[in-house]
């Protein structure tokens, strides 16, 4: 899928997602067809379906065939999820500061001492969640998220690290899961993980350390306000 097409889905993404939390297209209601709704955001059928499933696998809508697609009622479950990270801020604080301490000088000495095999486990990694991104596979783009940490940590640092950091990983899933529910999110992660993949394939160990950095502060920054976020009208 080239860049483009990605950019138009996922901006169709987060212009449903507006209505919807906007309350113009309220729970329960059913959205128009999809040959209306690709009128209304002069998009393609195939950008519409990518947006909607990746709408599902977050929670918006649901998909059901021969019927529709129709918006969720999130209120309870995202309720939920926000009030267990305020309730558990410093835990999650703690968690990042630990991967700040560890991930960026790991991604710096990965880009001075890499191998081919470990460049085309990256490459592939970020194709996959890129690819599962694209079919609104949350559950995958969360998986191969984790999955690109681990194998910079595992080609970069010792097994105690590699451990300790697949430990930190298994506890963060929910976070990112919130962290991707925000507009424009799931197109980002994609895009931060190639820039970091190609700050360690040129070697460029400052720039892999710098976004690796930023990586994190982000994805810290946005749980934060993921749990701020009021889920009333």
């Amino acid at each position: 899928m080239s860049t483009g097409d990605e950019q138009v889905w996922s901006a169709t993404v987060d212009h449903l997602r507006a209505l919807i939390d906007s309350g113009e297209l309220p729970a329960g209601s059913r959205l128009p067809s999809e040959r209306k709704l690709c009128e209304q955001l002069d998009v393609s059928r195939g950008s519409l379906r990518q947006a909607l499933r990746v709408l599902a696998s977050i929670g918006y809508v649901s998909i059901r065939p021969g019927s529709g697609t129709y918006v969720r009622d999130r209120e309870g479950t995202d309720r939920e999820l926000r009030t267990w990270f305020r309730e558990h801020d410093q835990l999650v604080d703690r968690l990042f500061d630990l991967r700040m301490m560890v991930e960026p000088t790991l991604a710096e000495r990965l880009a001075a001492e890499h191998t081919e095999p470990v460049l085309a486990r990256l490459r592939s990694n970020v194709a996959e969640m890129a690819a599962a991104a694209a079919k609104g596979d949350m559950l995958r783009v969360i998986a191969t998220d984790a999955e690109f940490h681990r194998v910079i940590a595992e080609n970069a640092g010792n097994d105690d690290v590699a451990g300790l950091l697949r430990s930190v990983l298994s506890l963060v899933g929910e976070e990112r899961r919130a962290a991707l529910r925000l507009p424009g999110q799931i197109a980002k992660a994609v895009e931060e993980h190639g820039e970091i993949l190609a700050a360690i394939e040129k070697s460029d160990g400052e720039r892999a350390r710098e976004l690796t950095v930023s990586h994190l502060r982000e994805a810290q920054s946005l749980v934060h306000r993921y749990a701020g976020e009021s889920t009333s009208d």
